[in-house]
């Protein structure tokens, strides 16, 4: 996997987690939670799922100093 495709995923996530398509007539709880902080909410830990197994298995193409 290149630099590119692990940055893109990461900020594909990070603007996935603002939940830009819930407006005021979506309505509803989950789990106490309104819908659009529960989604939020189980991005976030998706994208800190996926932060920590790009840590993990990436960490050495980042460390390298040579530019592309």
């Amino acid at each position: 996997m290149t630099k590119l495709r692990v940055c893109l995923i990461s900020a594909f996530l990070i603007v996935a987690s603002v939940p830009w398509f819930f407006t005021e007539f979506i309505s509803g709880n989950i789990l106490g939670f309104p819908t659009w902080a529960f989604y939020s909410l189980c991005i976030t830990i998706l994208y800190a799922i996926v932060t920590a197994f790009f840590f993990q298995r990436y960490w050495s193409l980042f460390a390298d100093n040579n530019e592309e």
